[in-house]
């Protein structure tokens, strides 16, 4: 057996059994102090395997057959993180790293360093077919998406000071993913005097500001507004509607934001 040989068996049976029993001298050294592996040894599986400064280069592969392919059940790759602080400005463009906070920071264009979106801190707006979540001149035909506040529209209106709360989760696109926001038309009509309307997420307390005005009766007014959602009455996906004037309100909605889009989007 050539010398060739001898030496690739020894590495395949380190790599197979992740001990030194019959491997020699230098595999035996090798296993005693795996957190100081020497650049050029095998390594070693159920170990930690430290090279220091080194670099690891895989070459190889075809589109057929990638360079490293890893399977298994659990996670098949895990990132150790690294302080923030202690990624480089400049990263060679490929180069992955993760933080302790869980972002991932890749060496982008030009070998500067890049933040990859995740469902963490980025979302993702998609257009759905236009839904009219409400209209209180006609409401028992939308009461599905009506979670409270009904009794607050009396002749088509939603009166002076009344809140109509309201969900989205019934929306093509809202249950395949974490909805956070929504883009509406909100609409007035049949407006008895000047007044105000606010959009607002749910559970959380009416802000001072305006999402509508009007000046005056009988007005048809509409705006887009994009209005963040929340909790109310075990409904994830829900926000509510002020007016401090009593008038129709007519809520359409054409977008959600997603935090985790589903299959089709």
């Amino acid at each position: 057996m050539s010398t060739d040989e001898t030496s690739s068996t020894t590495r395949r049976v380190v790599l197979r059994t992740g001990v030194a029993a019959g491997v020699g001298v230098g595999a035996a050294a090798l296993v005693g102090t795996p957190a100081d592996a020497a650049p050029g040894a095998p390594v070693i599986g159920g170990q930690v395997n430290d090279a220091g400064t080194a670099e690891t280069l895989l070459v190889g592969g075809a589109s057929a057959n990638p360079t490293l392919a890893l399977g298994g059940t659990s996670p098949m790759l895990r990132l150790s993180p690294t302080p923030e602080n202690a990624i480089p400005a400049e990263l060679p463009t490929g180069s992955l790293a993760v933080t302790p906070v869980a972002d991932l920071v890749i060496g982008g264009r030009s070998g500067r360093r890049a933040y990859v979106n995740t469902s963490r801190w980025a979302n993702r707006t998609v257009a759905v077919p236009p839904v009219r979540l409400v209209d209180t001149r006609a409401l028992a035909s939308y009461s599905a998406n009506v979670l409270a506040g009904a009794d607050g529209v009396v002749s088509g209106r939603l009166q002076a000071g009344r809140t109509l709360h309201l969900t989205v989760g019934r929306v093509p696109g809202a249950s395949d993913g974490v909805a956070v926001g929504a883009y509406l038309n909100v609409t007035v009509a049949n407006t008895v005097s000047g007044g105000v309307l606010t959009a607002f997420q749910a559970g959380v307390t009416m802000p001072e500001t305006s999402s509508l005005n009007w000046w005056g009766p009988n007005q048809i007014l509409s705006n887009l507004v994009e209005v963040p959602l929340g909790p109310y009455d075990r409904d994830p996906a829900a926000f509510a509607v002020h007016v401090r004037a009593a008038t129709a309100v007519i809520v359409d909605v054409s977008a959600l934001i997603l935090t985790r889009p589903g299959r089709g989007y």
